[in-house]
């Protein structure tokens, strides 16, 4: 049985919660520092084609992907 008070408990109870929120989240996300930079290698591969075909709609819809995947990361 925990001692101490009904705050106190709660308190627990929150950080317990809260560490496997955190760990969940590495879990699926990933570190988002890493996930960054790999948007961004993306991102100048995807500009640099672009650069050379700018009709091409592959790599418009690959841009357009890659700024909501970072417009997310930048949330985090």
């Amino acid at each position: 049985m925990q001692n101490g008070t009904n705050l106190y408990k709660l308190v627990r109870k929150l950080k317990i919660v809260k560490f496997e929120l955190k760990d969940r989240a590495k879990k699926s996300i990933g570190n988002p520092y890493d996930e960054l930079s790999k948007n961004a290698q993306k991102l100048a591969y995807v500009e640099e084609r672009l650069m050379v075909n700018p009709n091409s709609y592959r790599f418009n819809s690959w841009l357009n992907r890659l700024l909501k995947q970072r417009e997310k990361l930048f949330a985090l």
